[in-house]
């Protein structure tokens, strides 16, 4: 257990440095000058920032067996969840207004992206908290969630390296972790894939990936996104 926990909160810390520096030359180092942004990033970003320090602090206190306060600040999570949602949310449809102008079909990429990882990340979120008994659910929802918050910044930061090599790892990482986690609890545990929460993150993970090829290109995604910037 000790050896589980200590590997989570280096991938936790490991994701943390990843989405930090992603928003390192769009954001971070502004922070001196907070009027150049509109205050809903300043408040998404606290968020965002508040969700990765749990992050890193929950892992730590089960590792040092301190359950209670793990439950106690845990609860923290059924405000900032909520702020973040709303704030990408509020902050897709900003993006939208500004690429429908320049590409009807760029801006409907984006609405479907942003919206998708809105509900992912709640539903991930809802299945983590009804299972916060069940330890190996809990754990691999957390995971879930965070890994659609990771996206953005690991998309800015590989972008700077390659054009194009952040959205190819957006869709791919998910999918590396969740058969891998697959992959060893089959091999080294003798758990059942088809039972595990992993695996049915993959699937909705599929599922998303699915939505994002075919639903953009539609006339009736189109007219909605238009409807609703409008």
């Amino acid at each position: 257990m000790e050896r589980k926990t200590s590997v989570l909160i280096l991938f936790f810390v490991f994701t943390v440095l990843v989405s930090l520096a992603g928003f390192f030359n769009s954001y971070i180092r502004y922070l001196p000058e907070t009027g150049r942004f509109p205050f809903v990033i300043h408040i998404h970003f606290a968020a965002f920032f508040c969700w990765f320090v749990l992050l890193i602090v929950q892992p730590i206190l089960i590792h040092k067996k301190n359950y209670g306060l793990h439950r106690n600040i845990g609860k923290l999570t059924y405000f900032i969840a909520p702020v973040l949602v709303t704030t990408i949310l509020i902050l897709v449809s900003s993006q939208t207004k500004r690429e429908i102008r320049v590409s009807e079909e760029k801006a409907a990429v984006t609405a479907l992206i942003e919206f998708l990882d809105a509900i992912s990340f709640s539903v991930y979120y809802i299945i983590a908290m009804v299972n916060k008994r069940n330890i190996r659910w809990h754990v691999a929802f957390i995971i879930a969630a965070t890994l659609v918050i990771l996206n953005p910044g690991m998309s800015r930061l590989l972008n700077h390296l390659k054009p194009g090599l952040g959205l190819h790892a957006a869709v791919l990482i998910p999918f590396i972790v969740s058969i891998s986690i697959l992959l060893v609890e089959k091999v080294k545990y003798k758990r059942a894939i088809l039972k595990s929460p992993y695996f049915l993150f993959f699937c909705c993970w599929t599922l998303e990936i699915v939505l994002l090829m075919t639903v953009p290109g539609t006339e009736f995604w189109k007219n909605f996104v238009g409807q609703i910037i409008n």
